[in-house]
């Protein structure tokens, strides 16, 4: 998916239908709305525990697959519709929240982690993430405070 096509269309006051194929199953395969594939990779994929103890267990280079999911999202929300801020919550909860992979992330790949804490202020920044939870600013803080000392 070429991010460039939304933003062109964008530009020229247009929106583009954009679609997804899902070919899991090559029998049937099936065509989603970019928003509707993105929620259902961040649901079965990005946020779930077995995808994250995988990476965890593959060290810095799965603390990069992680910070490339935030990175790619976040270029999804900047480029099209697609990304309800419910979504970027999701990720920060379970990436950063999460004391755990936070932990693994510090540890295993410092510079994902600083790409990630980037990634996630961009997004508030731009008011693309609007947190549910309050401390999340903070946390944030806190945590770019960790990750350049």
């Amino acid at each position: 998916m070429n991010s460039a096509l939304p933003a062109a269309a964008a530009s020229l006051g247009r929106s583009a239908d954009l679609v997804m194929l899902d070919t899991t199953d090559p029998q049937r395969p099936r065509a989603r709305s970019l928003a509707a594939a993105l929620a259902r990779i961040v649901r079965a994929r990005a946020i779930n525990p077995r995808f994250i103890a995988g990476q965890m267990r593959h060290g810095p280079r799965g603390a990069a697959e992680l910070a490339e999911t935030v990175d790619r999202l976040v270029d999804f929300a900047r480029t099209t519709d697609a990304v309800p801020s419910a979504l970027l919550d999701l990720v920060h909860n379970a990436y950063l929240a999460n004391p755990q992979v936070r932990d693994f992330l510090g540890s295993a790949n410092p510079q994902a982690l600083r790409a990630m804490i980037e990634r996630f202020e961009q997004a508030r920044r731009l008011g693309l993430w609007h947190p549910r939870r309050n401390d999340t600013s903070g946390t944030i803080s806190d945590l770019r405070a960790e990750a350049v000392s």
